[in-house]
């Protein structure tokens, strides 16, 4: 089944590996985490070619998805203009995503880890744990509600782990001592390779751990699949994607979401 010709999406659905169920809908495709129903970007309708109006396409989320407290829907068109279907939805109370899909053409520029910091594979059960807890601080410093959230982020966790124990990624962290400082995650089918998760603890920011993490994650990614596409994904005109250009990627595509959380978030 053909899916997305986006490669974020592309590379979305890469990163949920098998945890993931795409299937073809008439505006499209529907995405789903089963077993992750409260995973927003995990659950979502996916629109292909002429985008319908915006009513249509909430109420065949909805369709998909007759339970959710959420609705996500992304577009497969980067090129297409979406400003007034976004306005529209902007203004029933969605949150706008828009994200820079970045890919790596040639080698990257070198960078070397900040004096006294260890990088190396995540790998057991003591570095998990330590990953879910930085994500959970992130994630509470970026507004999301404590109740429930640790739970969803081990679950994400326990996803990455299961991908990663199946040959699909491996995750690496910057230490400090006993302290992961920074983290990500990186997954590849051989052919394109994505990024995932990239982030610092407070304490440690604006020390160069992401730089020297994601060129570490693409010396792995040479070893292991040379000719995949890296990819990474950030923030539209953010501080992290000034980051990776600086590292050598480059824009690809702009990827366009619309989200509405659950009552309460």
């Amino acid at each position: 089944m053909m899916g997305p010709s986006s490669l974020g999406l592309a590379t979305d659905i890469l990163v949920l590996s098998k945890r993931a169920e795409i299937e073809t809908h008439p505006l499209g495709w529907v995405l789903r985490t089963p077993n992750e129903p409260d995973f927003w970007f995990g659950n979502q309708l996916i629109l292909r070619g002429d985008p319908p109006p915006p009513e249509v396409a909430v109420a065949a989320f909805h369709e998909a998805f007759p339970q959710a407290e959420h609705v996500t829907i992304s577009w497969d068109a980067p090129e297409r203009s979406l400003a007034e279907d976004l306005d529209t939805l902007a203004e029933r109370g969605f949150v706008i995503e828009q994200d820079d899909v970045l890919a790596l053409e040639g080698a990257p520029l070198p960078v070397a880890p900040p004096q006294g910091f260890v990088l190396r594979d995540v790998v057991d059960e003591g570095d998990w744990s330590k990953v879910a807890d930085l994500k959970v601080a992130i994630g509470l410093e970026e507004g999301y509600q404590t109740q429930g959230y640790a739970a969803f982020i081990r679950g994400r966790c326990d996803g990455w782990r299961k991908a990663i124990a199946a040959g699909e990624g491996a995750w690496f962290g910057a230490f400090d001592g006993e302290t992961l400082a920074a983290d990500l995650g990186i997954f590849t089918d051989g052919r394109i390779a994505r990024f995932q998760s990239v982030e610092t603890a407070a304490a440690y920011r604006r020390r160069g751990l992401c730089s020297a993490l994601v060129v570490h994650a693409l010396d792995w990614l040479q070893q292991r699949a040379p000719h995949a596409r890296p990819v990474i994904v950030a923030e539209a005109e953010g501080d992290a994607g000034r980051l990776y250009r600086r590292i050598g990627f480059a824009l690809v595509e702009r990827q366009v979401s619309a989200l509405l959380r659950p009552e309460g978030y």
